[in-house]
């Protein structure tokens, strides 16, 4: 059954190249996709593709904008919030990553599975 994983990082800046081709490591991959390569440990919660999952993911991107703001310049949290909820009800992904506070916020609701890959997490 098609869902979202959803990932969630935090750091002082854009991460380096060599860090985002790592899967290993932690932070934001290059790639899309290569979220679903990094271990089950880094993911948040999973969203089935549903009606009540898709409200459930869009709650956690409402929260993680108000816990961790855009800045003043950026587009206001209502647009990234209709962005989002457009591209959960076409199945597809959701990627932020933006500025507050002086630290780098990345969240990502990756489409799983992908093609013709099965969920690497076997959800």
């Amino acid at each position: 059954m098609a869902h979202w994983h959803a990932y969630a990082w935090i750091g002082t800046g854009v991460p380096a190249d060599p860090e985002r081709l790592d899967p290993s490591q932690p932070v934001p991959p290059r790639l899309v996709a290569d979220w679903l390569r990094k271990d089950a440990s880094r993911v948040v919660h999973t969203y089935r593709s549903s009606e009540e999952g898709r409200a459930a993911a869009g709650r956690w991107l409402r929260a993680e904008l108000e816990e961790h703001p855009r800045g003043a310049g950026d587009l206001p949290a209502q647009v990234q919030l209709a962005h989002a909820e457009d591209c959960l009800r076409r199945g597809t992904d959701v990627v932020w990553g933006y500025w507050s506070h002086g630290r780098f916020v990345s969240r990502a609701l990756v489409a799983c599975p992908r093609q013709a890959a099965a969920c690497p997490y076997g959800a």
